[in-house]
């Protein structure tokens, strides 16, 4: 089954409130090669104030927000157009479970579309961050981190991407981060196949509900 790498960035961190500003996406077979791509930006609708903090992060400037050509709601439309296209396929994001897939959810929501185009059959879901997290625990050597005051590993992207010679400087808009995740799955897919293929079994509902059982 297809994979399909994807990452937003937005105006704030509050998945109820947030505008997507910018959306990117990388389709791969399930030999890592390389399908598709794209990349969307858009302006900030009329009347929002942003947070500051979310655009420092994401390096996102006042003529970035008022001069892209396309408003929020064409391109949600396009978005839900691409992920169409791409389907069947497995949506894969980093730490999107909790953030990129409910922004986006809320945003369809808002804008009158179907929310769940990621995760409904024949289409599924799951999280960068988890499958990174089952590879480590399995063998630490996979991967070089940082580690917090308590000693824990740190698995935030650009983190690990930094600790194990990937590229950076582009971190924090879509399209590049959405590469950076491609880049630190695949070290798994190759360095650790079996965690690879035992991840993705549980990337449906009915699935894992089936392992369960």
């Amino acid at each position: 089954m297809n994979l399909a790498i994807w990452d937003i960035e937005s105006d704030s961190s509050q998945t109820d409130f947030l505008n997507i500003l910018e959306i990117g996406g990388i389709l791969l077979n399930d030999s890592f090669q390389e399908l598709d791509r794209f990349s969307l930006r858009c302006r900030l609708p009329d009347g929002v104030i942003p947070q500051a903090a979310a655009l420092l992060v994401n390096k996102t400037s006042v003529q970035m927000l008022t001069q892209a050509n396309l408003s929020q709601y064409q391109m949600l439309g396009m978005i839900e157009k691409q992920f169409k296209k791409w389907s069947p396929a497995i949506f894969v994001g980093y730490s999107n479970i909790n953030f990129d897939d409910e922004a986006l959810r809320k945003s369809f929501f808002r804008g009158l579309r179907y929310p769940y185009i990621t995760n409904t059959l024949p289409n599924k879901r799951h999280d960068g961050l988890n499958i990174v997290r089952a590879a480590y625990a399995v063998d630490r050597k996979i991967f070089k981190t940082e580690t917090n005051e308590k000693g824990n590993a740190i698995m935030k992207l650009e983190s690990l991407c930094k600790n194990n010679g990937i590229e950076t400087t582009g971190a924090h808009s879509a399209l590049f981060d959405a590469n950076l995740t491609k880049l630190i799955l695949e070290k798994i897919y190759k360095g650790q196949n079996t965690t690879w293929k035992s991840a993705l079994l549980t990337s449906s509902r009915s699935e894992t509900e089936q392992i369960v059982k």
